[in-house]
């Protein structure tokens, strides 16, 4: 159940002599795929590489071009054989990426997006640079975002008996015509709910409501009615994609007060002025340990 939701919005503290930092901290999430698939076996030698950046975001001026190298390196003892392609990349409001076709989203990299080679080969021990030229014109999505995907295998496949190893390699492209200070967002809803036992949940429903991607971070509290701390702490940062929504959440132990608590959420999306939403909080009564006696006048007549 989301309880009824307060918001107000807070100058970031600027450090000094003196004076803590405030504790929420910028962070920039990061996306990636990395996956290592072995079919049968004895599979031939491991295929082991690494691509960097696994993130990159591109801002870049309407009309204009912009470039960026993705360098794949070659961390095994055997030469190997990079394909490469672009691919769309879903993201749910828990956090969850997937892959789609290219194209079949609407933030997709089709059309706007051009890397060269597509193909190439590294020796043991060495890397290969895969150019990304992106551009954005005046009409459109003003942010897309994709997947630069690279197959690496060995440079023997084909010419040895029995079955392959493949390593997938993912960086993930975010490309914006949108200033990075020009992002907003805000929280739509704030719920505190009891696991069990000392445990509760703090959840933020946050949506971005500008054309730029941008990423999450924060704190989120419980309170006392004097105010006094029962608990909280960092709530795990992530992306929000333009016109998304994300949940956000924060769970551990927190101390029991009676009556009426407060949770609350305090996010940095990058504005001038953090986010704030706060929501009331009652604790569950705690269950009765088994064998205690019951409460007088609540005992039934045996027969």
């Amino acid at each position: 159940m989301w309880g009824s939701l307060m918001m107000k919005t807070l100058q970031p503290h600027r450090a000094s002599s003196g004076t803590r930092r405030p504790p929420v901290a910028r962070r920039r999430a990061s996306l990636c795929v990395l996956a290592l698939l072995v079919t049968g076996s004895p599979a031939r030698s491991q295929v082991l590489a690494m691509a960097s950046p696994n993130q990159a975001t591109l801002t870049v001026k309407p009309g204009e071009a912009i470039e960026r190298d993705v360098t794949v390196s070659n961390l095994g003892a055997e030469p190997v054989r990079v394909r490469v392609r672009l691919m769309d990349w879903t993201l749910s409001e828990h956090g969850e990426i997937g892959l789609a076709p290219l194209g079949s989203t609407a933030g997709t990299l089709e059309g706007v997006l051009r890397f060269t080679p597509s193909e190439l080969q590294i020796a043991p021990g060495g890397s290969g640079r895969i150019r990304v030229r992106a551009s954005l014109g005046d009409s459109g999505r003003a942010t897309r975002w994709g997947m630069l995907l690279s197959e690496v295998r060995s440079a023997a496949d084909g010419h040895e008996v029995g079955p392959s190893a493949v390593t997938e390699l993912g960086t993930t492209l975010l490309l914006s015509c949108i200033a990075a200070d020009q992002v907003h967002a805000e929280i739509t809803g704030l719920s505190a709910r009891a696991l069990g036992g000392d445990s509760v949940v703090i959840t933020a429903r946050v949506r971005n409501t500008g054309l730029r991607h941008l990423f999450i971070s924060g704190e989120a509290t419980l309170a006392d009615s004097q105010g006094v701390r029962l608990g909280g702490g960092s709530i795990p940062s992530g992306l929000v994609l333009p016109g998304a929504t994300r949940y956000f959440e924060w769970a551990g132990t927190a101390a029991r007060a009676p009556g009426a608590c407060l949770a609350t959420a305090t996010l940095d999306g990058g504005e001038t002025e953090l986010m704030v939403g706060e929501t009331g909080f009652i604790w569950p009564a705690a269950p009765r340990p088994s064998g205690a006696s019951a409460p007088p006048g609540s005992e039934r007549a045996q027969r």
